[in-house]
């Protein structure tokens, strides 16, 4: 459960940076270097198990509550150009009604993973400065296992920490306490 949350968090950032990517043919509108990103999100529609709610209930975190998840990211040209691509995820994703420029970028999306999971959504990301950026992100998705499609919203921040990744590597982004 916890895994799947945190896929959850990060999915919104991963999605609106490959679209980003997608977009992007000259050098990329922010720093490169670490990235702390902090997302809340809300998700409503799926059912979990009772005994699931009762033990979230029991960490004091009702389910459909605002999440908020800070993290810490290496953005590296390397990764600005591979990482976000949909393919590695095992997700097919296409972007449709795409604006960019140098002041941020907003897209449709449509994806699916396998035949058991199909999405739809729309993100929209400010870049403020080479330092700063913000956006907004709506997914619905349509699970096999879900009788409802999952909602998902998240609004996130990124503030550019410096040059230096302290050790945190391009593909594996820190989930910060």
């Amino acid at each position: 459960m916890k895994d799947m949350l945190r896929k959850l968090c990060l999915l919104p950032v991963a999605v609106t940076l490959a679209a980003a990517v997608q977009a992007q043919t000259a050098a990329p509108p922010v720093k490169m270097g670490l990235w702390k990103t902090t997302s809340t999100m809300t998700t409503s529609g799926f059912e979990l198990p009772p005994d699931v709610a009762a033990r979230m209930k029991a960490m004091g975190r009702s389910p459909g509550e605002p999440r908020t998840v800070n993290t810490l990211s290496c953005l590296t040209a390397e990764k600005w150009q591979k990482i976000f691509d949909p393919s590695q995820h095992n997700q097919k994703c296409q972007f449709t009604n795409r604006q960019q420029s140098s002041s941020g970028m907003s897209a449709d999306m449509t994806c699916s993973s396998g035949a058991a999971h199909t999405s739809t959504g729309h993100m929209a990301m400010t870049y403020d400065s080479k330092e700063k950026m913000h956006g907004k992100f709506h997914m619905e998705v349509n699970s096999q296992s879900q009788p409802h499609p999952i909602l998902i919203d998240n609004s996130f921040t990124g503030v550019y920490q410096g040059s230096d990744c302290q050790g945190i590597s391009p593909d594996t982004p820190k989930v910060l306490p």
